[in-house]
């Protein structure tokens, strides 16, 4: 009688999504599969990626301003913090560029609600991929709306190169071997091109503040060591990430680790980034 019961309960969980359009726990997508590998992801946006060439970003003066925000989770009736990000960025007069660090949406088929940041896509506004984002094998649907999940692009001021900035696919909690060997030669090359800031943004991140992700919480310590490295042998100056819904700065060997609040509708202390960009970078979180 009791393993019915059990039965029935985890049956019951699994229908929830049916019976209610604004159901946010994703129960289903936590245990099934997700679909494409993440080096099927990576040879997939590597293909994207040299079908458009490289995007290199005019911003028509040494300082501009960078709006970053996490963890949306959006639902058919929950998305008036994610508007609220897309109005201010939309709102704001200096130079600027954009950056969601993943979890746009929170479950299956919700990614049609996320209409505000779907509108910027091919903007100068830039998306990395989150877990509840390939949830129920949705990598199809993601990439239909914003094509590439591994990629990168400059900034320069009309003459001369500002600042680089790379997305990683970590929405399975880590790279890969293809995509990790890519990044190598990347920062390898790049880090001689004379940028005055490097920046890596992506959805996981790398020291973990406790364990309410269960086994998405963070990269492993394998990943996290040859990371880590990484950015420190070749100039990283920051990486920012969400994933955590909770805000930490920590700095490790010359690299600052951002964390960034959640953007979700009532989520406690909900909050986004503006960093502003010149020979030092000045950044602030903006509660909603």
């Amino acid at each position: 009688m009791m393993k019915r019961s059990y039965i029935f309960i985890l049956a019951a969980l699994f229908l929830l999504p049916s019976c209610s359009e604004d159901f946010t726990l994703d129960i289903a997508g936590m245990f099934s599969p997700n679909g494409e590998t993440v080096n099927t992801r990576f040879e997939q946006s590597m293909a994207y990626n040299d079908s458009v060439g490289e995007t290199h970003l005019n911003m028509g003066a040494d300082e501009y301003v960078v709006y970053v925000c996490s963890d949306s989770h959006v639902t058919r009736n929950s998305h008036k913090n994610l508007d609220a990000f897309v109005a201010a960025y939309n709102a704001e007069t200096a130079p600027k560029t954009a950056v969601h660090l993943g979890d746009i949406i929170d479950a299956q088929n919700n990614f049609a609600c996320a209409d505000s940041v779907i509108r910027l896509a091919n903007a100068p506004f830039f998306i990395t991929l989150g877990n509840h984002d390939i949830y129920f094998k949705q990598w199809s649907v993601f990439r239909s709306y914003f094509h590439t999940a591994t990629y990168w692009f400059d900034t320069y001021n009309g003459t001369k190169k500002l600042d680089l900035f790379i997305c990683l696919d970590s929405a399975e909690g880590t790279l890969g071997t293809a995509q990790t060997d890519w990044l190598r030669n990347l920062l390898a090359a790049k880090s001689k091109e004379g940028y005055r800031h490097i920046v890596i943004f992506t959805h996981t991140h790398f020291w973990k503040l406790d364990g309410s992700q269960l086994v998405t919480s963070n990269f492993s310590l394998e990943d996290t060591y040859e990371l880590a490295a990484l950015f420190a042998q070749y100039g990283v100056d920051y990486v920012w990430s969400g994933h955590q819904h909770a805000r930490q700065s920590v700095f490790f060997k010359g690299v600052e680790y951002l964390v960034l609040d959640a953007t979700k509708d009532k989520e406690k202390g909900q909050s986004y980034m503006t960093a502003r960009m010149s020979d030092v970078v000045n950044y602030q979180f903006i509660n909603y």
